[in-house]
């Protein structure tokens, strides 16, 4: 080894065509991407009823990222959601941006 070069031992084992460093590099990838998936589920409970957020996903595009609980900002009714028990409205505001969609999580 000379200056910043390392030498990485190249070592095969059981899956044909993959060295030991590439391994070890998918498995950190696959660990990223369940931190990423974990993160991801936490926030969404985190939102808590009454939650604006702009997107500019359709509603079941939106839904199936963020989950049912949500429906577009539009004035709509609310009767019946937990939105309507911890505020007493029974229509969602109306919210609007140029270039996105509005949604309120209701319940």
């Amino acid at each position: 080894m000379s200056g910043n070069q390392l030498s990485i031992p190249v070592i095969q084992n059981e899956t044909p065509g993959l060295v030991q460093a590439q391994q070890n590099v998918n498995k950190v990838f696959k660990n990223l991407t369940n931190q990423v998936t974990s993160l991801q589920s936490t926030v969404s409970q985190i939102q808590g009823i009454g939650d604006i957020i702009f997107s500019p996903l359709a509603l079941a595009q939106f839904q199936t990222e963020h989950g049912s609980g949500w429906i577009i900002a539009n004035g709509q009714s609310s009767v019946g959601t937990g939105y309507e028990k911890l505020t007493g409205n029974k229509t969602v505001p109306t919210v609007t941006l140029t270039g996105a969609t509005a949604f309120i999580k209701v319940n």
